[in-house]
């Protein structure tokens, strides 16, 4: 949980960021240090009495995060105003039911007399006021996202000068906006009740949180009954709110600043920076209680398999609150598959978070990886058989034949502090071999250097470039694969020799991998389908296009099997070969394979040759092995390999042994 830092080390200090101690109050600030280049147009402190309104040295001036008000932080510490009794309250973020009572939390009105307009004062409406200028034709979206400049202050305590000043109104809950004087025209009802605007669905209302002795972070959500039925469930709850967990580590730093605008259009306590485990453990702790609970995460494919992981652990299997994606990573595999998107637009945050309270509920897989150790016999053979394989031959060949690099230069300093399993779980998928080195090499550069890797763009292309360093091995290509130095092992059986002409093994749960690409590939049908449909879109005859979606199914199928066969044999001709020579366990030929399914129990094992690994960034597939539900990778030597994205190595012969473990609710953005 994001813990509040202080401006001082004594009892009267100011704390920043989201205050969850002892002194917080309903109304408490969410303090940061706000910072100008330009002097002249800084904004000035709004405390009454203050004789230097600009930035000084002795005191910087402090903003706070969910209502915009600005203060010097010493007008915080005086003595004179450490109670807050004079500053301007911000809009409340929970009920404080040791002050006013649990009875007031027990019944539906009570309930509502905490949905109320927060309102601030404007010097100018950035948006048509609603009274007297209604459109239909402005998005409320469009309204919160050009509403950055204000600076907020609660009506009563502001200054007259500045109450002169002000044009209008806005209220920070559901951002409606009005002229002042058509806002003095409001009935009663309307300046007080609030819907909370577009966020009404996701957004925690204060009066669910409350005090707790019971949690250790002192803070309880409660759930409530909003039917005015008798007749209705007790348990009825009209709303999906949303937890939002945000890495300010990924996607270029930017976690930080999605942070603090979220902090402003949310209660800030349903808005959580992630720092460690605590962090989930206390948020789960305090909403547990809190009825169709929904999790947004911020951040990349490690940082979801983190979240996930601590759901897994605190919820029954297929009982956690579902999750959806904010895109901040570089390959976001999980989040296309699940359709929220490649990469960050800053454009679409909220409707991400919108849209997670309409996103449609799926199963995920997770499945757990545990690493055997040989016997001192088994490992010696292993060893002699390594050394001695290839050796008995001319020095002239001997460069031709050496192992890869990965295999051949086992000291690298680069692998010294990586080589344990970065977790006993994954969603995505796990890879071994050439795939596996690059990743690996560009992980150490991106750690020694992270300025070089500030953007996706920076990122494929430092990518390319770490790949450049394995030349040698792509051109040697036909000299050597993975079948030398694994045993695959799918539901009991040998398949080793379906990897014989490989240079990276994929075990895939997803059909994603490597920043979008889909190595296992789509199903015949669905590949026809898809261009049937991309055709349709087009302005062509309807005839030509009744007779490609309703013409034979045989000529389809047919049409499918001959040109993906012909794709294939111009990638690798012995692909097809290999996959005819497997027998049960699904791997005879690809018309015997289930369709991909993350859901379904199964896991995929995919091959990947030197010529795969360029292709399938093509829309190509590599070569389907297995379809199963455990199996055994055999490392007769030392490998690298890598996990949802985080790469590693094994520095000795080891047997990886992968189980289907548990499963997991995530959310399919269902309006993509």
């Amino acid at each position: 949980m994001d813990a509040p830092t202080s401006e001082s080390s004594n009892d009267n200090v100011v704390p920043y960021g989201v205050d969850w101690s002892g002194r917080a109050r309903p109304s408490s600030h969410c303090w940061f240090p706000l910072t100008s280049d330009d002097s002249s147009a800084a904004p000035s402190c709004v405390y009454g009495s203050c004789a230097k309104r600009k930035q000084t040295g002795q005191s910087a001036l402090l903003q706070c995060a969910s209502c915009d008000l600005i203060m010097h932080a010493h007008h915080l510490t005086s003595s004179s105003t450490a109670n807050n009794d004079s500053i301007q309250s911000c809009r409340p973020s929970f009920v404080d039911n040791t002050e006013q009572g649990n009875s007031l939390m027990d019944n539906k009105d009570n309930l509502l007399k905490f949905d109320e307009h927060f309102w601030s004062h404007v010097s100018t409406l950035l948006k048509p006021c609603m009274h007297c200028q209604p459109t239909s034709m402005v998005s409320p979206l469009d309204i919160i996202d050009q509403m950055k400049s204000m600076i907020s202050c609660i009506p009563g305590t502001l200054s007259d000068d500045l109450l002169d000043a002000s044009h209008g109104l806005v209220c920070l809950w559901c951002y409606r906006c009005y002229h002042h004087s058509c806002w003095e025209q409001l009935a009663p009802q309307d300046k007080l009740q609030c819907d909370y605007g577009i966020f009404q669905n996701i957004i925690v209302r204060p009066q669910w949180l409350s005090r707790s002795s019971e949690s250790p972070t002192s803070f309880k959500a409660r759930s409530f009954s909003y039917s005015t039925n008798s007749n209705a469930e007790s348990n009825s709850f009209p709303y999906t709110p949303v937890l939002v967990f945000i890495n300010k580590r990924s996607g270029g730093q930017v976690g930080e600043k999605i942070y603090r605008e979220l902090l402003q259009r949310l209660n800030p306590r349903q808005v959580f920076l992630l720092e460690n485990n605590a962090t989930i453990t206390h948020a789960l702790d305090i909403y547990s209680s809190l009825p169709n609970m929904r999790i947004c995460v911020f951040g990349g494919d490690g940082t979801v398999g983190w979240v996930l992981s601590r759901l897994a652990e605190a919820y029954p299997s297929r009982n956690n609150p579902p999750v959806s994606i904010c895109p901040l990573g570089t390959g976001n595999d999980l989040s296309r598959v699940l359709a929220w998107g490649e990469q960050y637009d800053p454009k679409r945050l909220f409707h991400t978070l919108i849209q997670t309270s309409q996103a449609q509920v799926a199963v995920l897989d997770r499945w757990k990886v545990q690493l055997e150790e040989f016997d001192a016999a088994t490992l010696a053979s292993m060893t002699q058989q390594h050394h001695e394989s290839g050796f008995n031959i001319s020095r002239i060949f001997q460069t031709l034949l050496d192992p890869p690099k990965f295999i051949r230069e086992t000291n690298r300093s680069s692998y010294e502090n990586h080589q344990k399993l970065p977790n006993t779980r994954f969603i995505n998928y796990m890879s071994f071999g050439l795939d596996a080195a690059i990743a690996l090499d560009f992980h150490v550069e991106r750690t020694r250097d992270p300025s070089k890797f500030s953007s996706p763009l920076k990122n494929k292309f430092m990518y390319v470039n770490e790949s450049c360093k394995y030349f040698d091995d792509f051109a040697r290509a036909q000299m050597w694969n993975l079948g030398s130095y694994i045993r695959l092992i799918c539901d009991d059986q040998d398949i080793t020799d379906a990897v014989r002409n490989c240079h990276t093994l994929v075990i895939l749960n997803i059909p994603g991998y490597a920043s979008g690409t889909n190595p296992w590939g789509k199903s015949i049908r669905s590949s026809i389908m898809d261009r049937v449909n991309q055709l349709s879109t087009l302005k062509l005859d309807g005839t030509f296009i009744n007779q490609i979606s309703m013409g034979s199914h045989d000529i389809l199928n047919c049409a499918s099997d001959t040109q993906e066969n012909n794709e294939l044999e111009s990638l690798d001709d012995s692909d097809m070969d290999q996959t005819e020579t497997l027998s049960t366990t699904q791997t005879a030929s690809s018309s015997r394979f289930q369709p991909q399914n993350f859901g379904d129990r199964k896991i995929e094992v995919v091959g990947l040759s030197t010529t795969h690994m360029a292709a399938i960034h093509a829309g190509f597939r590599g070569n389907r092995i297995a379809q199963c539900n455990r199996l055994c990778i055999e490392l007769r030597c030392p490998m690298t390999a890598q996990m949802d994205g985080e790469p590693f190595y094994l520095p000795t012969p080891v047997a990886v042994n992968i189980s289907h473990a548990d499963q997991v609710l995530v959310l399919k953005n269902k309006n993509k």
